[in-house]
């Protein structure tokens, strides 16, 4: 396994596969919210309530949590236990969750690997990228990831994790934001002037780790620099414990749709492994974007 001082993949569930709990005698007397499907126009696009509600308990999970029990569901949902334990045993009836028989406790499930492995290969850049990032990860044996833009966030969509005992790892779906980490600002770099001031003016800069950067001047100084040197380093500015170099993925039009970054752990990030990542990193980025059609300036 790898070492927790950066996100760690989620993905390891217990649990029985398709099975179900009895229903807790405790939620006897307990109402309960409807679980029917109630149709409500909210802003102009319909809204089912009980699709919202195993949308929210399935959203209740993370690393950190991978597996939680029902009192512990319906606590942080706000929903009644009867009403969470429905809705639970529907996800698990259709493998979107499981149910551990030994702990009672749930996670999620395999169906939703199945659509995200469905989704990530619908995209041609991953396709692409994949085995440049296996290049590169063999070259480097360091966690590797692969990140695009999500609104004003950066999310993690694939990563080949190092072959090192001791590694960084990243979380896969995790919204984090673009003024924080190597691959976020790569990816706010890539954004026009006019995109940046927007963003800037709607988005507050906050302290997440002791080197985040918070001052509007140096993230635009940063942005600059990383426009003339091709790639963005971030040491410990959204998780502590080593640093990171992210270059950007350029489509045919010339525009940052992607960023790849290495992490490395702090103790493994001297000088000479600094300046190798950089190379690698920047000929890979190269090589994906030339695959989508990218020709560099002349």
């Amino acid at each position: 396994m790898g070492s927790h001082m950066d996100e760690t993949v989620s993905g390891r569930r217990r649990g029985g596969r398709g099975l179900r709990a009895a229903t807790p005698s405790e939620d006897t007397n307990e109402a309960s919210a409807s679980a029917t499907e109630e149709a409500t126009k909210k802003g102009g696009a319909y809204s089912i309530a009980v699709l919202n509600r195993a949308v929210e308990i399935m959203g209740v999970f993370s690393s950190g949590q991978p597996s939680r029990g029902l009192k512990d569901i319906s606590k942080a949902t706000g929903l009644p236990k009867s009403t969470v334990f429905r809705i639970l045993s529907t996800l698990v009836e259709h493998e979107f969750c499981e149910m551990d028989p030994n702990t009672g406790e749930y996670s999620l499930g395999f169906a939703l690997v199945r659509l995200a492995d469905i989704r990530r290969r619908q995209a041609n850049l991953h396709a692409l990228a994949a085995p440049v990032m296996r290049d590169i990860r063999n070259a480097l044996n360091e966690t590797i990831v692969l990140s695009v833009r999500s609104g004003d966030t950066r999310v993690h969509i694939d990563s080949l994790e190092g072959l090192h005992p001791m590694r960084r790892s990243a979380d896969l779906g995790v919204h984090s934001p673009l003024y924080a980490g190597a691959s976020s600002k790569v990816l706010l770099a890539g954004l026009d002037d006019a995109e940046i001031e927007d963003y800037l003016a709607r988005v507050e800069l906050q302290q997440i780790q002791e080197n985040t950067i918070t001052r509007r001047e140096d993230l635009l100084k940063e942005i600059a620099l990383i426009r003339e040197l091709g790639y963005a380093e971030s040491r410990g500015e959204l998780i502590a414990g080593g640093g990171a170099i992210a270059v950007p993925i350029k489509n045919y039009e010339g525009r940052t749709v992607a960023a790849i970054d290495v992490l490395t752990p702090a103790y493994r990030y001297t000088p000479e492994h600094r300046e190798r990542c950089i190379g690698l990193m920047l000929h890979g980025a190269r090589q994906i974007s030339e695959r989508l059609g990218y020709k560099p300036p002349a």
